[in-house]
């Protein structure tokens, strides 16, 4: 299970809460996948969240960065692209084959894997721009 730590802050607060909302889902498909049968309803409503989720937090998220000259906006923006693309294959993927245990396995590690290589490497240089740009 993912546990929200200091550092994941962004210094927005904002932006930190809705990490922290991404974290529970997470979480949440995580204890999905613990069962012995993947409940339908469960697994659509985690795909339709993160469908939404990614349009809504990633554009806030770029206006942050954009609004305190982070240098790493364009690498965001990036970044963002190339999760809503492998998010589209697995919707894609989660179509066909329904809500088979290897599908939210692979989508499971895949955000896992977001978590520590985006927030923690690309997320997080927000932090020193909003603490240059407010008192």
């Amino acid at each position: 299970m993912l546990e929200w730590k200091p550092d994941y802050e962004t210094g927005v607060p904002a932006v930190d809460t809705q990490h922290k909302v991404l974290f529970n889902n997470i979480n949440r498909l995580e204890k999905l996948l613990d069962k012995d049968e993947i409940e339908r309803a469960e697994a659509d409503y985690l795909l339709d969240f993160l469908k939404q989720y990614v349009a809504q937090h990633f554009q806030f998220e770029e206006t942050c960065m954009a609004r305190y000259q982070c240098p790493a906006h364009p690498k965001n923006k990036e970044q963002h692209a190339q999760l809503q693309n492998a998010l589209a294959h697995f919707n894609k993927d989660y179509a066909t084959l329904g809500p088979s245990k290897d599908l939210l396995q692979r989508l499971h590690a895949t955000m896992v894997w977001w978590i520590n290589s985006h927030i923690l490497k690309v997320d997080i240089q927000l932090k020193g721009c909003v603490a240059a740009k407010e008192p």
